[in-house]
């Protein structure tokens, strides 16, 4: 008589051995000796008939399971076309945010530029000052200026 305990100990031990690595080394074997079972003990009068309906089941299943990708794919068309008026609406709504973005960029650039422009010409007239100065101060020494060094 076997305890819960045993069981569990037995069922961890074969879990070391039926691993899905030993599956994937031992499948051809298997396929091989259930091939040659089926074939060695079930005549063929029955046997040939028996993998028939199975072959038809799995393709008609396939056929089945295709049907339904494409009704989703129908349906998730008709879905988008039903969408697409909102998501034309929201295209446009983010081309006109993106064309005021572009607009404020290029005024914040052109102010810049024109406060670039009015400090060089502040410098400039404040240089032609300091010349227009040093002129005047030559002008007002004159010739006498000259003899006298």
């Amino acid at each position: 008589m076997s305890t819960p305990v045993s069981l569990i100990l037995n069922i961890n031990t074969m879990a070391i051995f039926f691993t899905r690595d030993n599956f994937v080394l031992a499948f051809p074997l298997l396929a091989v000796c259930s091939t040659y079972a089926f074939f060695k003990f079930i005549p063929l009068q029955y046997g040939l008939p028996v993998l028939g309906v199975i072959a038809l089941t799995l393709k008609a299943r396939n056929k089945i399971i295709e049907s339904r990708s494409t009704d989703e794919h129908i349906d998730k068309t008709i879905v988008q076309d039903l969408v697409s008026d909102e998501d034309a609406l929201i295209a446009k709504q983010n081309e006109k945010a993106q064309k005021k973005l572009r607009k404020s960029e290029q005024k914040l650039r052109e102010r810049l530029k024109a406060e670039r422009r009015n400090t060089a010409n502040k410098k400039k007239e404040a240089a032609d000052e300091d010349d227009d100065g040093e002129i005047i101060t030559a002008f007002a020494k004159g010739a006498r200026g000259k003899k006298g060094r």
